[in-house]
């Protein structure tokens, strides 16, 4: 029985509850995001007319009919077919209804580069649409941030709290003791009562909060979040301030590339195109007329050969395109420009940021250790009638604020450090 006790103690101790971590938010988030789901349509869309474009070069086919009526055909004249009749040959001529069943067959042997270009322009917009999709996830990481981080520095704040209600609850049993003794007043303990129901107020405004940002993380991620879920401080992460890999660069490029492809589509539009045919029909008249003529019979018929088509009026137009697309990429660099210079600004100010937190941070734990050393000294005091219960309240406050702010100071610091991460993309 006592092995067993040990054993349930053991596993007891390295027992570690499941905690909700930021790298996982991240990953829930942009799972359960709607946007997600644009991906896969574009991608498909994308797919479809990427393979459209690449089926420029298989033959065409057409089948059509036609069956007519016509006012007038082509006859030989009167005289030639009486000569015709003493010969012994009646040329009735053609019929005024025809009829014609007709397939055709089109081979494209060059059409100049335009199924290759519009393959290029195809993945040149997937590519645009996919980085855009992108940029518009990675954004999701600071709102993520917001509300990650200011749980924790909310929880640390009601653990803090915590903290002063029971060093609070512990002097006012002394300041109990000393009215009761007839040596303070009913109204210092009036005080110290007000303080804790005010601590108290507080803490459950913190719950609140906690459980608001708790609910909307709950949201984002699309998964329930209790008030017993655990969430992980992250480890401070290595940043590389001379690496940006933001995604809006990526799509910079990727818009200038767009911009090439619809030169090349104009460069191809203007070049001539070659193709074979096959022509086929079945119907009255053919192609010998002086036999549809004579006897009126419906025929096959067949034609093949090669066509040559150039059209230049691409020509008319081409160098406005040309300069409407030169306008197109410099205004591209100049959004690249202004983007760089903002996120530079931006990157200056959280390492700034970064900068005067680290020094906060280094003398953050002396002050805390001094407070605490004054609450001691007047804890000490006022139980020797040296100083007022206002006066231990005073430096009580003290300290708790010293607590709070020490608290906060490094999670704002890790989350000025993961903003960081997130302006540059890391």
């Amino acid at each position: 029985m006592k092995r067993l006790i040990a054993v349930l103690l053991f596993a007891v101790a390295f027992l570690r509850l499941p905690a909700m971590s930021l790298e996982e938010c991240y990953r829930l988030v942009r799972e359960n995001y709607p946007m997600i789901r644009q991906y896969r349509l574009s991608e498909a869309m994308s797919r479809f007319s990427f393979e459209n474009a690449a089926k420029g070069y298989l033959p065409r086919i057409t089948l059509s009919g036609q069956a007519s009526l016509q006012s007038d055909v082509t006859e030989f004249p009167a005289s030639f077919n009486d000569l015709m009749q003493l010969a012994g040959i009646d040329m009735a001529g053609l019929s005024h209804d025809q009829y014609k069943l007709q397939l055709n067959i089109s081979q494209t042997i060059w059409d100049g580069g335009y199924s290759k270009a519009r393959r290029e322009a195809v993945k040149a917009g997937q590519e645009v649409s996919k980085l855009t999709l992108d940029k518009e996830m990675d954004a999701l990481k600071s709102r993520v941030n917001q509300m990650y981080f200011g749980i924790l520095m909310l929880e640390s704040d009601i653990r803090t709290s915590l903290y002063m209600d029971t060093l609070l609850n512990a002097n006012m049993a002394v300041v109990s003791s000393a009215v009761a003794n007839g040596t303070a007043l009913q109204s210092d303990l009036d005080n110290m009562k007000v303080e804790i129901l005010t601590l108290q107020q507080k803490r459950r405004q913190l719950e609140s909060m906690v459980r608001t940002y708790k609910d909307m993380l709950s949201i984002m991620t699309g998964c329930p979040i209790d008030d017993s879920e655990i969430f992980e401080v992250p480890e401070v992460p290595l940043v590389d301030t001379g690496r940006n890999m933001r995604t809006e660069l990526l799509l910079f490029d990727a818009r200038i590339r767009e911009a090439e492809s619809r030169k090349r589509m104009l460069d191809v539009g203007i070049m001539p195109k070659f193709a074979l045919f096959a022509q086929g029909w079945y119907g009255k008249p053919g192609l010998n007329i002086f036999d549809d003529m004579a006897y009126g019979k419906m025929s096959w018929n067949g034609i093949a050969g090669i066509t040559f088509q150039w059209d230049i009026s691409g020509f008319y137009t081409r160098k406005n395109s040309l300069r409407e697309i030169e306008l197109s990429r410099n205004s591209i660099l100049l959004q690249r420009d202004v983007f760089m210079l903002n996120t530079g600004m931006q990157q200056s100010q959280i390492q700034n940021e970064i900068e005067r937190m680290y020094g906060m941070k280094e003398s953050d734990d002396e002050i805390v250790r001094l407070r605490e050393s004054v609450r001691r000294t007047s804890e000490s005091r006022y139980r020797n009638g040296v100083i007022t219960v206002n006066d231990l309240l005073r430096d009580i406050m003290n300290e708790n604020k010293a607590r709070t702010d020490r608290s906060r100071h490094g999670l704002e610091l890790l989350k000025n450090i993961y903003d960081l991460k997130v302006v540059l993309n890391q």
